[in-house]
């Protein structure tokens, strides 16, 4: 048997089928309308291999877990705690938990950071197999004269399939016969309304995807009609397909903070590194002691620099932004994607789904005596009782949709048909009675009518305005039909154009009484109408929009549409929601093609509508905005939203109107498809942000303060300042506890008042290391004065300094909570959670020097008195020190 392979499009005999008529393209397919013949079946499949779409290799669970172990500060730490091991082993005299304490609680550090990352990130990439999901599971399909059902994965190019009102389409195919067919092309090209099909069209090859009306595409259904249609492109040479190998090649990109996290791990392994160069170094030429004693002082030195709590902290912290954004309806599938919200300085955002409601509603009526707009939600908006009299007729007829019915207490059928449905239920309460005879729209007549036992037999006659105006010689005024005179088709023709460039759909509805003619053709049926009016259609905005992304635009957050739709509905859509102001820069997608980097680039920056924009379009935007410098959260719902969504910095995928697809691509998705969820959620990223710097400043200080007095003292040749384990117990407890407390400050002032942070700078400033460095010169003061001041007793005074260093960084964690605002503007009770964790460690501390157990194991002695007295009083000094410096930062700043 020959090899199988997968058919791509290079592999596709026919080049651009919807230029074909259908009979040259059955020839150039070498099929036939009878189908083909299971030996042309079985070579084909052996050709093109099966209709599915190929997923690519997953990464295994060993490599998931091996990628949380990539980060700089990890492996640094990691190489820590193989040379706390190695200098455990050459400590003798020591109990295992002194020789090997530091390894065991790195390692503890380590793991837990990994599982963390791991238990969040779990949900491995399911893009590519949520898109084989789409593919229709069977199909109905023409083989040697005879129809079949058949697994879908089983169609080849040539067969002849047949499709049906709610089919799901399963391949690419080219139409040969199409009666009254619609489809649903929302997922794959973002088109909001049903696309009208038809077979006998011949089209341009530059014809874009979302106007092949002769064509279907695998993933979209079925809305109208039926018809009969040949195969051209199965699994991977589908556009589906395309959009699949697409979303196959895109890389998400490194967040901000990843990025700035990867950045400082580089420069805490230098200086830690230099440090330790600088303490051997010094000690070897004062000649302290052996050079295996110098190293071992250095190495310890270097790796009590290393802030060990730093990658858990900030994974643990991230978490707790991750349950705070689900209980705001945004589920985070991957953790750097909670703070990265917060900088992004632009959405570029889908229209269907997103900022629109995805169904067709009645937006505005006429009837050239009254013109009215329905504002509000699509299932409640409704006329004034009053005006609704004047469209009793109309609101009657509009119940009468051959393509919509009422099942199970909800609305079904083609949206058009079901946007009048719900129109007429939203104004009449009682039941209607039943249709007689129904005529189904026709792509030809471009109209759909009923009959129906009125007081006599009554056609009602809805469909393309200008088609149903054509056969209308009446209209209502007053009560009464009058003849329809130039002067009404003119101002009739107005409203048409101006409802049009609002982005709205017109049809027009008319009646006709009927006495003998209910039994003529349809033809001649549907002439002599009497107009009952115009109804404009649209997907409405989500009533919230508008609001939302005004409040991006004050946070400096720009919003940019990129959607399949037409233009003007995009426009309309647009202007509807405030996006780009008065004037809207619009870009077409076939533009998005023909210009160079360069231009793109430029264009990119006015830009504020992309219309008829397929999946490489919206990509390829995205992309141009992210070398730009910007950083770019992509909202969608869509198979074609998947690529973008991937290649963005953040990925925001619908919860409830989105496809698998875009959920699974996404790195965030809104649990209630609400916009304003977005802003939510850029409002708490620039919370965690600041709260990421917090605890950054908070435990660098601390660790500055730490190694400074270790080092100092031992420049002066005193005893050992503190113990390894002592320096160890301050590190991983009472300093980690605190650090996660300042992870869940709450937000001060209005986030969403300050425009987003410039990317490429840096984690901290040259202003912020200043303070790092001068307050843990102040620590160091402080641990080595209330060291020097009971030095007569060596063992008291190591244990005044190892409380001092302990209970005085608690306070010092008060001064982290805002760089100039003294803690009493903050409010004492306003982080709880700051508190507690300030208590948990006087308490774990008061353990450490009062348990017999314990004391011995932190070489520590229990104070009393005096002792106790002077080390309380110097702790004091760490809060007291930073609200003076509080004092003069306000002295010299407008905050």
């Amino acid at each position: 048997m020959p090899e199988t392979k997968l058919a791509n499009p290079a592999d596709s005999e026919v080049h651009a089928p919807w230029s074909l008529s259908p009979s040259d393209l059955l020839a150039a397919l070498k099929s036939q309308e009878e189908g083909l013949s299971e030996p042309e079946v079985a070579e084909r499949r052996a050709r093109f291999g099966p209709n599915q779409l190929t997923a690519s290799k997953k990464k295994s669970l060993a490599r998931r877990l091996a990628a949380q172990f990539k980060d700089v500060t990890v492996l640094a730490l990691i190489g820590a705690a193989i040379i706390a091991v190695v200098l455990g082993q050459l400590e003798a005299g020591l109990t295992p938990l002194e020789q090997f304490g530091d390894a065991i609680a790195i390692t503890v550090i380590v793991v837990l950071n990994a599982l963390i990352g791991l238990v969040q990130e779990s949900r491995a990439e399911k893009a590519l197999d949520a898109l084989a999901g789409r593919a229709a599971p069977s199909a109905r399909v023409r083989r040697d004269g005879k129809e079949q059902n058949i697994p879908a994965h089983e169609l080849v190019p040539g067969d002849i399939v047949s499709l049906e009102e709610g089919s799901r389409v399963p391949a690419d195919a080219r139409l040969l016969e199409a009666y009254s067919l619609a489809t649903n092309e929302s997922a794959l090209t973002g088109e909001s309304l049903p696309v009208e099909k038809v077979a006998d069209r011949i089209l341009p090859e530059a014809t874009d995807l979302a106007d092949r009306t002769n064509c279907l595409y695998l993933g979209t259904f079925v809305t109208r009609g039926k018809g009969h249609a040949v195969i051209t492109a199965t699994g991977m040479a589908s556009s589906l397909g395309e959009i699949a190998r697409l979303l196959e090649s895109v890389e998400s990109p490194d967040t901000p903070l990843q990025k700035h996290l990867q950045r400082f791990g580089v420069q805490i392994v230098l200086v830690c590194l230099a440090l330790g160069v600088l303490v051997f170094i010094v000690t070897f030429l004062q000649g302290q002691g052996s050079l295996r004693v110098l190293m071992l002082t250095a190495v310890s030195l270097a790796v009590a620099a290393i802030p060990e709590g730093l990658p858990a902290v900030t994974t643990i912290v991230l978490a707790l932004g991750v349950q705070r954004m689900a209980r705001r309806e945004a589920l985070v599938r991957k953790l750097p994607a909670v703070e990265t919200l917060g900088s992004a300085d632009v959405i570029c955002t889908d229209k269907t789904g997103t900022l629109t409601q995805n169904r067709m509603t009645v937006r505005r009526v006429s009837n050239l005596e009254h013109e009215h707009s329905l504002d509000g939600d699509a299932e409640t908006a409704a006329l004034p009782p009053a005006v609704a009299e004047s469209f009793a007729r109309l609101i009657l007829a509009a119940r009468y949709m051959p393509a919509a019915r009422i099942h199970n207490g909800r609305v079904v059928g083609d949206p058009t048909d079901a946007a009048l449905l719900n129109f007429h239920l939203r104004h009449v309460d009682e039941p209607a009675p039943p249709s007689q005879r129904e005529l189904p729209f026709d792509a030809e007549r471009k109209l759909a009518s009923a009959v129906v036992e009125l007081d006599g037999p009554q056609l009602f006659v809805h469909g393309a305005a200008e088609e149903v105006l054509e056969r209308t010689t009446k209209l209502w005024r007053d009560g009464a039909k009058v003849a329809l005179d130039d002067a009404d088709r003119e101002r009739l023709d107005q409203i048409q154009i101006e409802w049009g460039h609002a982005g709205l759909r017109v049809l027009a509805l008319a009646e006709r009484a009927l006495g003998d003619e209910n039994g003529q053709s349809d033809q001649d049926l549907e002439r002599q109408l009497c107009l009952l009016g115009l109804v404009g259609l649209s997907d409405p905005p989500r009533p919230e929009v508008r609001a939302a992304i005004e409040k991006a635009a004050r946070a400096g957050v720009r919003t940019v549409m990129i959607t399949g739709d037409h233009p003007a509905t995009a426009q309309a859509i647009a202007r509807e929601v405030g996006i780009g102001g008065e004037a809207h820069q619009v870009l077409m997608g076939s533009e998005v093609s023909e210009l160079s980097d360069a231009d793109l680039s430029i264009r990119a920056e006015k830009t504020s509508v992309i219309a008829r924009a397929t999946a490489a379009h919206k990509l390829r935007f995205v992309e141009a905005l992210q070398k730009n410098g910007h950083i770019v959260a992509m909202t969608g719902d869509g198979v074609n939203d998947a690529p973008a969504l991937r290649a963005a910095y953040i990925g925001v995928a619908m919860g409830q109107s989105g496809t698998d697809v875009a959920r699974e691509a996404g790195d965030l998705v809104l649990a209630d498809d609400n916009y304003t969820t977005i802003v939510a959620a850029i409002e708490e990223g620039r919370t965690i942000f600041a709260n990421i710097r917090r605890f950054i400043l908070f435990l660098l200080s601390i660790n500055a303060g730490l190694v400074l007095a270790v080092l100092v003292a031992a420049l002066l040749g005193w005893p050992p300042l503190l113990t390894p384990t002592q320096i160890l117990w301050i590190n991983l407890v009472t300093n980690g506890l605190p650090a996660l407390a300042l992870g869940a400050e709450p937000a001060h002032g209005e986030p969403m008042l300050q425009g987003p942070r410039d990317p490429s700078a840096p984690l901290l400033s040259w202003k912020d290391f200043g303070w790092i460095m001068g307050y843990g010169a102040f620590m160091a003061l402080l641990g080595l004065a209330a060291y020097w001041y009971l030095r007569e007793d060596a063992h008291k005074a190591r244990s005044v300094a190892f409380l001092v260093l302990s209970v005085g960084p608690l306070l010092h964690a008060l001064n982290c909570r805002h760089p100039t605002r003294s803690l009493f503007q903050l409010g004492v009770f306003t982080n709880p959670k700051l508190l507690s964790a300030i208590a948990i460690g006087l308490v774990l501390q008061a353990l450490a020097l009062y348990t017999p157990g314990l004391t011995k194991v932190f070489s520590a002695t229990p104070l009393s008195g005096t002792a106790l007295g002077w080390g309380l009083g110097v702790c004091a000094l760490f809060w007291i020190g930073g609200e003076l410096q509080k004092v003069v930062s306000r002295l010299f700043s407008r905050d």
